[in-house]
């Protein structure tokens, strides 16, 4: 299945020939709404395809027993090592609890996580759905939450610019994705435009 949009406003990625791939991955079971939902949103807001990929299972060296989590940088270790043939970047979705260090804190509880100008990304919906009131507000949550893991990947970092859907959660997930516009800013699709051809 692949979903592809190309607007005005979105961020063009290349010039001429075929549009760079996204490989969307379900780890675990993801409901269909959600990976339809995230398509739409890479695509409105760059001049890519994205193609549903075959549901894969959580890889078991990165659970983490002693919290019953599952380690991000592993899931996203995985990926790279075993990206879907002719993907440009991956994007996992996954429902599982995900975790990271965070400074000090070794197992610390996350949304997402992508690899700065690397191959793939993950994103949860466990966080979200725990404090989402209602299906809306969890997909419109997640949907900006995977444009601004594949946006690490696109080799941008966190944006100081109040509503950039770049702009750094602070450790305060749900508030940062609230008062996100869901685009980039200005400044980020000026470096998008300008970096991307380089990563291809």
């Amino acid at each position: 299945m692949i979903l592809a949009l190309a607007l005005a406003a979105s961020v063009a990625l290349t010039q001429s020939g075929p549009l760079p791939v996204v490989a969307l991955v379900p780890l675990g079971p993801v409901e269909a709404k959600q990976l339809e939902e995230i398509s739409t949103a890479i695509t409105d807001r760059l001049n890519v395809t994205v193609r549903l990929e075959r549901q894969r299972k959580l890889p078991p060296a990165a659970y983490y027993a002693p919290r019953k989590r599952w380690r991000a940088e592993k899931l996203l270790e995985a990926l790279t090592a075993d990206p879907p043939e002719g993907a440009w970047k991956v994007l996992a979705v996954t429902k599982a609890e995900i975790s990271t260090t965070k400074d000090e804190i070794y197992d610390w509880g996350i949304g997402g996580l992508g690899d700065i100008g690397g191959t793939a990304c993950v994103v949860s919906s466990y966080l979200l759905r725990k404090h989402s009131r209602t299906e809306e507000v969890l997909l419109r949550r997640l949907t900006d939450l995977a444009v601004h893991e594949l946006g690490h990947t696109l080799g941008l970092d966190h944006c100081p610019t109040e509503g950039c859907v770049m702009r750094d959660a602070y450790g305060k997930l749900i508030r940062s994705i609230d008062s996100s516009t869901g685009q980039f800013c200005e400044s980020c699709r000026r470096k998008l435009r300008t970096g991307l051809l380089k990563q291809r």
